[in-house]
């Protein structure tokens, strides 16, 4: 036996002499998102932003200015003040006479004040000169074809007000823009850009560490020379390392160098303390039940951790833990939030998505945490629990009317990885309700983009 394996029944078993707390999903996830504050903001130059994953507000941005300042044209076309055609229309019923053409407004290029009696070139998004109240779309005239600098009007005038986007339709000196906790989307970054913000507070994004642990997993690199032990079952690949790691991305965090650990209490030991002193949240996987080989939570119990809660009544994902390391980094103690979660590649992914991902929203500041929701219609009827709260995986289609239908991906045991690869969610089958029937609508909780 390796030095760092712990024999049956022997040595450190804290953890197994606590009961499990079996909390309810809404319990612990309502813990788990309260277990981190925000990370401290710093100021970023709006040309500096990383914009993906869109990183949360910390603080409230208005606009500097109103914007347009002032009625622009929504045509290609000319301006005049409508006062001079009406008079000329009511003093005379001959045709219209030419009106002179002085200027042109071009956006970020206005013209000089307008004659009375005259007419100005302008171009969509331009502002009209003072004394301008009419926009006339070039194609309602002759496109000055009798002479250059000669303009006739073909079209009755507009009704007043019609071609013109007032001063101010985009955005009012003083109006909100943005919200602490609002997630600085590329759409945000363009409006702040465009209202001339040169700088946000932003929340720093959370350092995750990422814990794999099990003697029988294998790197992807290491494939082709174990070949023959995966297909005697004596090894199995580490499929959670390259699949949690974008997550923790697509979340908002910043993943740290993932770490995979075999059944070794030293080497468990090594790398929680390591990750925990350079992590904002370290999360890991495996280890998570009371088997010999077991010995993640045994390890923690040797360092300075307390363990919030563990166990969940839900399905997949049962064992998941909460705790706080306290760690000394350069004389200031920490404390660090662990979230353990199944070793199962279907547990550990849908665990993740459903309450990890929200920890580390929340430790980024961002104000939405949760994945969202939609109903749906159960294509397939859904089988219930007395008490666990179930989430199978399905896929989402539309019928004939438009509606949300879900759908099963197959087999729904925790140990078919193609059950959460090709789902776009999972359904919410709530604890006692006795399950679904088929066509009754169900909650769907909607994976990032791209998962399944």
């Amino acid at each position: 036996m390796s030095p760092g394996v712990l024999p049956p029944s022997g040595g450190n078993d804290g953890f197994e002499r606590r009961p499990a707390d079996w909390l309810s999903f809404d319990q612990a996830r309502d813990r788990i998102v309260a277990a981190g504050d925000p990370l401290p903001p710093q100021e970023v130059r709006l040309e500096e932003v990383d914009a993906f994953p869109p990183p949360a507000l910390s603080a409230e941005v208005r606009t500097p200015a109103t914007l347009p300042p002032g009625p622009t044209s929504a045509m290609d076309g000319y301006v005049l003040r409508r006062a001079d055609v009406e008079e000329a229309d009511r003093a005379d019923s001959s045709p219209r006479k030419p009106l002179p053409v002085v200027g042109a407004s071009r956006p970020g290029h206005p013209t000089e004040p307008l004659p009375e009696g005259s007419a100005a070139r302008i171009m969509t998004g331009g502002l009209l000169p003072e004394g301008a109240d009419t926009v006339i779309p070039v194609e309602h005239t002759d496109r000055e074809a009798g002479g250059e600098g000669r303009l006739l009007l073909l079209e009755p005038l507009p009704e007043e007000g019609r071609f013109i986007r007032p001063a101010g339709e985009e955005m009012t000196r003083g109006e909100v823009l943005a919200r602490p906790g609002d997630a600085l989307s590329p759409g945000l970054l363009a409006l702040l850009a465009s209202a001339g913000v040169p700088q946000v507070q932003l929340h720093e994004r959370p350092r995750v560490g990422l814990l794999v642990t099990g003697d029988e997993l294998i790197g992807l690199e290491e494939v082709e020379a174990r070949a023959e032990a995966l297909h005697q079952g004596r090894a199995r690949v580490d499929v959670l390392t390259p699949s949690l790691e974008p997550l923790v991305r697509e979340a908002g965090g910043r993943p740290l160098k993932p770490r995979r650990v075999g059944d070794d209490r030293v080497e468990l030991r090594r790398a929680l303390t390591e990750l925990a002193t350079e992590a904002d949240l370290v999360i890991t996987t495996g280890g998570a039940s009371m088997g010999d080989a077991d010995l993640l939570k045994r390890t923690l119990d040797e360092l300075d951790h307390e363990l919030l809660f563990w166990r969940i009544r839900m399905r997949p994902g049962s064992p998941v833990s909460l705790g706080r390391l306290q760690i000394e980094v350069e004389g200031r103690s920490k404390a660090v939030p662990v979230l353990g979660l199944p070793g199962n590649p279907v547990s550990a992914l849908v665990t993740f998505l459903l309450l990890g991902r929200p920890l580390i929203r929340r430790l980024g500041g961002h104000r939405e945490v949760h994945l969202p929701r939609i109903r749906a219609r159960a294509a397939d009827p859904l089988p219930g629990h007395d008490h666990l709260t179930l989430f199978p995986r399905v896929r989402l289609r539309n019928d004939s009317d438009g509606r949300w239908e879900a759908y099963t991906t197959g087999s729904q045991s925790s140990g078919v990885t193609a059950s959460v690869a090709r789902a776009q969610g999972v359904a919410v089958v709530t604890a006692g309700s006795g399950g679904v029937d088929e066509g009754t609508e169900v909650p769907v909780v909607l994976f990032p983009l791209g998962l399944g």
